[in-house]
């Protein structure tokens, strides 16, 4: 059986149902579901979001299914430490997908002026976004030369029954595709999937050169092809087992106000003038759920996460072939920080690691370098590197002026910004050794056969 959202959901209720909580009451996409995942944000729980009784009688709705490591393990069945390793190791390995003449998520069809976005439960996270937004919608696009397909998460605001104004981050593969068919004067034709597996969504998000199909390393990601129907009114090849498909074109030439919307940043992106999506068609599974990915908490700020990590770890490899562990932190928004451990072998290697790491990820403003002995996935374990082994006049990297993220918001014009990199590992010689018990000892005694009730 393909890989699809609520067989995942039925796997995890099966296997682990403490991290699945389903909402029965009814409930408003407007702020209320918000404020559940707010209060659980707050007491730093993280399970899958299951809202049963969305009111006005439209589709229930799933938050969180990427909100933690320990999910995204249970999808790749790695640990959560391994993550970026075995991304790297399926993305290495892409799958091509394979055409069907049918499939669930085309049980039902609305094409044209049937189609209405009003009738999807579209979700309002705040007071300040100016309308309600998809936000867990995977792009896909084709390059009209190459035929290449390339898939991205982009935000949608509902504009009408058949608009959306999409932000597309400059200089990305989606951004690139519409400019190269608006010199064309030609809309560039999409679809948006909605409600995919997990997998699907790492995948959808793998960094690749603009020569590589996506689909395929979705494929690779999932550990089996993907499977593809014709889309009904764009010359596209869509998912078969998506939960919702919205189809249209992104308009040449035509950009109109999108915006204010809270971003993964926690502050509020300005309105801007954006490009324009034109809907033709909405299909979806008979009785389909609607995903949602909620801007600014944990989940949209760690599902990206893996993908750069994986990332990292490859070239900063290619620079420092000792990298141990990469962990880009939720408190970082898990785009901007990184921490990077390595086993040091020469004096300067770590001042090479964060120009590779800073060159790999425009998204990228601080990094931070520590010894193998130092647990990157530990924030304090790293904080007490920075405190002991850390001196800003010698080990400070500091890279003025350089390309950053748009959302900064202490960016300059056009996202432009500082990077810095902290070397926070210890000379090869003549260092302290920290404080240890020895191992032999450490692994004799067990807190459960002396603390029996500190254990658990």
């Amino acid at each position: 059986m393909a890989k699809d959202l609520r067989g995942f959901i039925a796997e995890l209720e099966k296997q682990s149902p403490e991290d699945v909580a389903r909402v029965k009451k009814p409930i408003s996409p407007r702020y209320e579901m918000s404020a559940i995942l707010t209060h659980l944000e707050k007491k730093k729980r993280f399970p899958l979001l299951y809202f049963e009784n969305v009111e006005g009688g439209r589709a229930p709705v799933v938050i969180n299914a990427l909100a933690s490591r320990r999910l995204m393990a249970m999808a790749l069945e790695a640990k959560p430490e391994d993550l970026a390793r075995k991304f790297s190791e399926r993305q290495a390995k892409p799958i091509a997908p394979v055409e069907v003449s049918n499939g669930p998520a085309q049980e039902v069809s609305k094409v044209g002026d049937d189609a209405d976005l009003a009738e999807l439960p579209m979700l309002t996270h705040y007071d300040v976004n100016a309308a309600p937004y998809i936000t867990a919608g995977i792009i896909v696009a084709q390059d009209p030369d190459t035929g290449v397909r390339n898939t991205s998460y982009n935000r949608l605001m509902m504009a009408g029954k058949r608009e959306l104004r999409i932000f597309m981050a400059i200089g990305r593969h989606l951004w690139t595709l519409h400019n190269k068919m608006e010199r064309r004067n030609q809309p560039l034709p999409i679809a948006t999937v909605i409600g995919v597996h997990p997998l699907f969504s790492l995948g959808a998000q793998a960094f690749t050169p603009a020569d590589e199909d996506e689909y395929a390393v979705i494929g690779g990601m999932m550990n089996e092809p993907l499977r593809l129907v014709e889309a009904k009114t764009v010359p596209l090849h869509v998912p078969a087992d998506a939960e919702l498909i919205v189809e249209g074109q992104i308009l040449p030439h035509v950009r109109r106000e999108e915006g204010p919307f809270g971003e993964f940043t926690g502050h509020a992106v300005e309105k801007d003038e954006r490009q324009v999506i034109e809907v033709s068609a909405i299909t979806h599974r008979k009785n389909y759920i609607f995903q949602d990915i909620h801007a600014g908490y944990t989940e949209h700020k760690l599902m990206g996460a893996v993908p750069r990590e994986a990332a990292l770890l490859k070239a900063v490899r290619n620079a420092v072939p000792t990298v141990k562990d990469v962990c880009m932190p939720v408190s970082g928004n898990c785009r901007f920080h990184a921490y990077i451990s390595i086993t040091k072998r020469t004096p300067a290697q770590a001042k090479n690691a964060i120009c590779a790491a800073i060159a790999a990820d425009m998204l990228l403003k601080h990094v931070v370098i520590v010894d193998d002995d130092i647990d990157v996935f530990d924030e304090e374990a790293v904080l007490w590197a920075v405190s002991n082994r850390f001196q800003a006049d010698r080990d400070l990297v500091v890279i003025a002026n350089a390309q950053g993220s748009e959302l900064d918001p202490t960016a300059g014009p056009g996202g432009v910004n500082a990077k810095m990199g902290i070397d926070a590992t210890k000379p090869l010689t003549g260092f302290p050794l920290p404080l240890r018990v020895p191992d032999e000892v450490m692994n004799r005694i067990r807190l459960e056969d002396f603390l029996p009730q500190l254990s658990r």
